[in-house]
């Protein structure tokens, strides 16, 4: 059997990570050796225990090469997923194969070495370290260790049983009444944003972006402060009594335009601020979910694609750039009527929250007492989950970084860049959701069977030009500037699934779905949500076709696995039912930055009571 799982892979398909483990544990007892990780989580105190089990003797050609990647999979996954302070590894160290493989796992963290020296699987040990320095305000490092299974201690899985907090989300829409309020959704390739006052959606504005090309943190930043200042400009010329000229109206009209460059919405700013009071432009709070790792409303990863261009900027110190956009709720904090206006999380807990309180406004109580799990199907995969007593868990919960394959060879050869690779963009680690349940992940899917078994179809990608060589020629990219084409290649790839309803098309839709039901298996194993269904967000589902051909990939691995398509179907709250019936703009696109608005509520609330608690 573990031969088969090597020849598969030689044959590029995929190994999945959970049929490895199957297969490992099925061995008999005296074939296979134990290895136990007990994890020291980010509190300090509880501790989470794995189990992995190995073959005892790997001669066979290809298995060492499958140990190896299945071992540092498992370690990667936990680290990427549920971070922690210190991870002590419990194995027979009288056999030195084992040994040798478990030093050689601990050295390709690179623990020893500087963050910007880390390479693969070593970018999850600098967004641990990050978030240790943000919780404690000091720098702190995370260790690994091996010791004897003699010494294995009697210790249990710690998982935190909680209280269900009736009216935790119900109390957001009446709260919101009073309160004007901006939300904010940064994704990979646009930002969206919702301005809310007297509980009404008053104007939206969508922002295209292509973020992984900066080479500063303050490209990033800037234009997330520019668009706050047109939205305040905006509610300002709208509560304001000064007559102001038309032109300077028309303005500001083509400055909320999706195409609106800079330097228009910057001059838009600026000729129409003198006509505005300071205090009515100021919102009650802001809400922002940012697609990285968010801690105390600060963004700490720093490992992600969005900041990837920075990261491999040699004309800066990177740890020192960061900052900028580390704080990037104090840049925002001065549109605020409140230094404690800005709350900011990740983008998959936004989901999650945004879930959460359309369910609670639904009635449903029976969904609010298990929590809320989420995945944004995005540019990445998005993973957010909101505990049964509304809180958002302190964890990297990263992922889209996770391994689920440990296959397909021949897709590794490629650069990460190439549309037909399976490495990661940011650690060059193969295998990895982000190039599975994604839109990269349609890509590649695409690039993988229409050359031999839909040409036409092939031939119809490159015409369009979604398909073009890169630079050098060595690679097949899809063009991202001049324009941008990351959107209208998914958007046809979607309705072809319904213009070309065959055997082919629906096996892209369904290996991306076969690849959320791996993820379903491994965020269980990993964090034991009491929640089971998963709510799915982001443009992948918006089209029934699509989602249909996904849910029937992902039932081939968890048969009775339970989604819930974040759509006009969810829209129980007033704002989230004025959005379904926008003419222009859709629940898909921006239930994300209507979230933002409660969540940014959320934390309003949740701040003065600290702040009366304090006082």
């Amino acid at each position: 059997m573990i031969k088969q799982l090597v020849e598969k892979a030689h044959q590029g398909e995929p190994v999945y990570i959970n049929r490895v483990r199957a297969v490992f544990a099925s061995l008999p007892t005296d074939e296979r050796c134990e290895i136990n990780a007990h994890l020291l989580q980010m509190d300090g105190v509880s501790n989470r225990c794995f189990t992995f089990y190995i073959p005892r003797n790997w001669d066979a050609e290809g298995v060492d090469h499958l140990i190896g990647d299945y071992l540092s999979g498992e370690v990667y996954n936990i680290l990427s997923t549920l971070g922690g302070r210190k991870i002590t590894f419990y194995c027979d160290v009288q056999n030195t194969q084992v040994v040798t493989k478990m030093e050689d796992l601990i050295r390709s963290f690179d623990l020893d070495l500087p963050r910007g020296k880390r390479q693969g699987y070593g970018r999850s040990i600098n967004v641990i370290d990050r978030m240790l320095s943000a919780m404690e305000g000091r720098d702190s490092s995370f260790l690994m260790e091996i010791k004897d299974l003699t010494a294995l201690p009697v210790i249990e899985d710690n998982l935190e049983s909680l209280d269900v907090k009736e009216g935790v989300f119900s109390r957001l829409v009446p709260a919101l009444a009073h309160k004007r309020v901006l939300g904010i959704d940064v994704g990979g390739t646009d930002i969206k944003l919702a301005l809310v006052g007297e509980g009404k959606i008053l104007c939206m504005k969508e922002y295209d972006w292509f973020p992984a090309l900066f080479k500063e943190s303050r490209e990033l930043v800037n234009p997330i402060v520019l668009l706050t200042r047109l939205l305040s400009v905006w509610q300002g010329v709208h509560l304001s009594t000064t007559e102001i000229p038309g032109e300077k109206l028309a303005l500001l009209d083509a400055a909320m335009q999706q195409d609106a460059g800079d330097e228009l919405i910057l001059r838009t700013c600026e000729s129409l601020e003198n006509y505005i009071e300071d205090k009515e432009s100021r919102f009650d709070g802001i809400g922002l979910c940012f697609p990285d790792v968010v801690v105390n409303d600060k963004v700490v990863g720093g490992e992600v694609y969005k900041t990837r261009g920075i990261r491999l900027n040699p004309e800066i110190n990177y740890e020192e750039d960061f900052k900028q956009l580390t704080d990037l709720n104090l840049a925002l904090s001065p549109f605020c009527l409140y230094p404690d206006g800005v709350s900011f999380t990740n983008d998959g807990p936004m989901a999650a929250f945004t879930a959460a309180v359309e369910w609670a406004a639904s009635g449903d109580s029976d969904l609010l007492d298990r929590g809320f799990f989420a995945h944004t199907l995005g540019t990445e995969l998005g993973t957010g989950w909101v505990r049964e007593d509304g809180s958002i868990p302190d964890l990297p919960l990263e992922v889209y970084n996770c391994i689920i394959d440990l296959g397909s060879y021949p897709e590794r050869e490629y650069k990460a860049d190439d549309l037909r690779s399976v490495n990661n963009f940011n650690t060059n680690l193969p295998g990895t959701l982000q190039k599975y349940a994604s839109q990269s992940g349609v890509f590649r899917l695409a690039l993988k069977y229409f050359p031999e078994q839909r040409p036409d179809l092939y031939e119809e990608l490159k015409g369009k030009g979604f398909v073009v060589k890169g630079e050098g020629g060595d690679m097949l990219v899809v063009p991202s500037e001049n324009p941008d084409l990351r959107k209208p290649f998914l958007e046809h790839m979607m309705a072809l699934l319904e213009r070309e309803n065959d055997e082919v098309n629906n096996r892209i839709w369904n290996d991306i779905g076969e690849s959320l039901g791996v993820t379903f298996e491994e965020t269980e194993r990993l964090l034991h949500p009491k929640s089971k269904k998963r709510i799915l967000f982001g443009r992948l589902v918006k089209r029934a076709a699509c989602y249909k051909a996904m849910e029937t990939g992902a039932q081939t691995v968890v048969p009775d696995i339970e989604f819930e398509v974040a759509d006009a179907s969810i829209a129980f709250t007033p704002l989230m039912k004025q959005l379904e019936a926008d003419k222009t703009f859709t629940v898909a696109q921006f239930a994300q930055a209507v979230g933002a608005v409660y969540f940014a509520v959320d934390g309003l609330i949740r701040k003065s009571i600290i702040q009366e608690e304090e006082r």
